[in-house]
């Protein structure tokens, strides 16, 4: 009895070796290599991991430092990590299943442009993801994903089934909450024309064989809300200040705002922001803008003026690069009447009064937007 239990512990001592020594067996370069070759085919670019290190104990685990993935030779590169972990559970795989949880990766920069070298590349700077992957079947689920981005979180659920085929679907909930707009538009677009604090609560899906079908696929639909910031340079100056006037602009040409709300809705690359609400200091606004994917702006915000003074419409152009703020003739008419009297106050006060004729102008030609250009 004796030998039998010293045999048992001498191989139990052995496997435990085994086990403890395997990583150090494992040549780290090779596995590192394997690593990298099999994530650059997943990804259809070069995957360059600087450091790979494997362990068994206490769950099959895997980390990293340094990788970066390359689709231009010497240029920012299309994402980098400054460091990551995972592990594979080993209870689901009796189950046929697959999950692979602790999903850590920290300091990501993500290029959100095409150009890769000169002034016009842009990022997206992470702190940290963390969350997990199951496989089931054909379907992969990414349950409870925690992004810090921006002084702000965004949380996020998403499953994608089939994984392969024409009719592979994504499906995702995201809601974002305390993001700072103005660092983030700094670095995704070389902008520093809108503030304040962001949030959203949208669900998307997009379904598709391929990146591109997926892209033009896309639906996007859900409120989104800013607190405490301002629109800068979006054209308001003019007859258009003066009609809905008041301290709306600064220097620099600035809409301040306590509340931006809008219920947004994406169909490919075109966006539509719907049931506008914006409550800013000098006047509130409601309204619609659309954004075209070729970034074309066309919209119509109407808005209430504060101290006594009467709203007015106002008609939206121009691009995204260079928004426009335009009087519609219904308001430009009665503000021209006002002004003659009292000034932009008066400007303000008269701006209903040429409704009736003004919107007989609108219905021609499409209005002051022909006039003043798109």
């Amino acid at each position: 009895m004796k030998k039998i239990i010293r045999y048992v512990l001498i191989t139990v001592a052995v496997l435990l070796l085994i086990i403890v020594a395997t990583p150090f067996l494992i040549p780290a370069d090779q596995v590192r290599q394997f690593v990298e070759a099999e994530a650059s085919k997943a990804a259809g670019m070069p995957v360059k991991i600087e450091v790979l290190s494997v362990r068994l104990i206490p769950v099959p685990s895997l980390s990293i430092k340094k990788l970066t993935v390359e689709d231009v030779k010497g240029g920012t590169p299309k994402l980098a990590v400054a460091s990551g972990s995972l592990a594979v559970e080993l209870a689901p795989l009796f189950d046929g299943r697959a999950e692979v949880s602790g999903i850590t990766f920290k300091e990501i920069v993500l290029r959100v442009s095409e150009k890769a070298k000169g002034k016009d590349v842009h990022i997206v700077r992470i702190d940290s993801v963390s969350g997990a992957i199951q496989l089931t079947g054909d379907t992969l689920t990414m349950p409870n994903w925690k992004l810090k981005l921006y002084d702000g979180n965004v949380m996020m659920n998403a499953k994608l089934t089939p994984l392969e085929g024409k009719k592979r679907t994504l499906t995702a909930d995201i809601n974002a909450a305390e993001i700072q707009m103005l660092t983030l538009m700094q670095d995704a677009a070389g902008q520093d024309k809108v503030s304040g604090t962001f949030g959203s609560s949208l669900k998307i899906s997009a379904q598709g064989a391929s990146e591109k079908a997926m892209q033009q696929s896309l639906k996007v639909d859900g409120p989104v809300h800013m607190t405490k910031g301002q629109f800068e340079g979006v054209g308001l100056s003019g007859v258009a200040a003066a009609l809905v006037h008041g301290n709306v602009t600064g220097a620099s040409g600035a809409i301040l705002f306590d509340t931006f709300k809008t219920q947004l809705k994406a169909r490919g690359q075109d966006i539509y922001l719907k049931d506008i609400v914006l409550d800013a200091s000098a006047f509130d606004a409601s309204g619609h803008v659309d954004i075209k994917g070729s970034g074309k702006l066309d919209g119509q915000i109407d808005t209430s003026g504060v101290g006594g003074l009467s709203g007015a419409k106002l008609l939206v152009g121009g691009t995204t690069e260079s928004p426009k703020i335009y009087p519609a003739p219904s308001s430009l008419i009665g503000g021209a009447i006002g002004a003659a009297v009292g000034g932009p106050t008066g400007a303000a006060a008269g701006s209903k009064v040429g409704g009736a004729a003004g919107d007989a102008v609108e219905s021609i030609g499409g209005g002051m937007k022909g006039l003043f250009g798109k």
